[in-house]
């Protein structure tokens, strides 16, 4: 197994996920840190100290301006287990991760395995009590829970088979800071047998100084375009889900502008895109989204961060439960 670690001012974290990867206790396992070159701490000194201590681990210098997406082709077109592990640096994965998901991938021969999470402001968040299930699914029923919102957008929850990967071409997009979504939409499309389990053994740290808490404007204008290009590829395919997500990416487009300041959010709202796009995709029949933002899209704003501040991203909550197919 190849773990893939992007690597930008981690200093603080370097050691607690050294920890974390002793504890999986797991055998065969290689660790690929992707180290930025623009990182001015004291990140790589403290990497390259855990040799004897980490085991066997690599370093890459990341050099261009792609920025995650970069750093985990990188990690990919240098790893050479059989599977892929994109971790974060600032989070911190339960001692029972990796052989969970190993041991599902294995057995159900799945292309992608992914885990539940919970959400903590503090690293020494103990695993929640789970009584775990596990769902095997076709990729197309897997786009379907993510197009619901019913699994996880992020990478690090995921486990994937690397020849899976190389021989569909698949791989972040770069310079932008939505390539989860690009990346977990394409890979669910040519996934042959997807596993879920809906157990948290993930633990993802709401770091204050992290790109979605420092760059909302970026982040939520990445994600609208993201969105819309997804809307543009899987409408080409000419096929039920394309006709299905058309409404479920209008939607996340709105919500995902409400990740920007006020200012940029009104903008987009009252934009001719994306009144367009509202009128065509959400007027009929019509969305709660759609009467509320064409009445008070300000209220809508308000109602929505309140939402994420006091209930999506309070400490201690879990991503999700039990899947139910649609």
């Amino acid at each position: 197994m190849s773990v893939v670690i992007p690597v930008y001012n981690e200093s603080g974290s370097i050691e607690r996920v050294s920890k974390a990867l002793r504890a999986q206790e797991f055998e065969g396992m290689e660790v690929i840190f992707v180290v930025d070159s623009k990182t001015t701490d004291d990140s790589l000194e403290r990497i390259r100290d855990m040799t004897g201590v980490l085991g066997g681990h690599r370093v890459i210098i990341q050099k261009g301006i792609g920025v995650l997406g970069e750093a985990r082709n990188l990690g990919l077109d240098a790893a050479s287990g059989d599977y892929v592990w994109f971790l974060d640096a600032d989070d911190v994965p339960y001692p029972d991760f990796m052989r969970t998901m190993f041991g599902m991938a294995e057995k159900y021969r799945a292309d992608v395995c992914q885990c539940n999470f919970v959400r903590s402001t503090d690293v020494k968040y103990r695993e929640p009590a789970w009584d775990a299930r596990i769902t095997v699914a076709t990729g197309k029923e897997a786009l379907r829970f993510r197009a619901y919102e019913m699994v996880p957008v992020t990478a690090w929850s995921m486990l994937l088979r690397r020849k899976f990967l190389k021989d569909n071409g698949l791989r972040f997009i770069e310079g932008s800071y939505a390539e989860d979504i690009d990346f977990i939409y394409r890979v669910l499309e040519k996934c042959g047998t997807y596993c879920y389990c809906d157990r948290p053994m993930y633990l993802y740290y709401q770091n204050p100084s992290s790109i979605c808490f420092t760059k909302q404007n970026v982040r939520g204008a990445c994600e609208v375009e993201v969105y819309s290009d997804l809307n543009v590829h899987f409408n080409s395919e000419d096929d039920e889900f394309g006709k299905e997500f058309a409404r479920r990416s209008a939607l996340m487009r709105v919500r995902s502008a409400a990740h920007m300041d006020l200012g940029h959010f009104m903008n987009y709202i009252k934009s001719e895109e994306c009144r367009k796009m509202m009128k065509k995709e959400l007027s009929d029949p019509p969305s709660p989204e759609y009467v509320w933002l064409s009445v008070w899209p300000s209220s809508y704003y308000t109602a929505i961060n309140v939402f994420l501040k006091f209930f999506y991203y309070r400490n201690g909550k879990v991503f999700g439960g039990r899947l139910k197919k649609r």
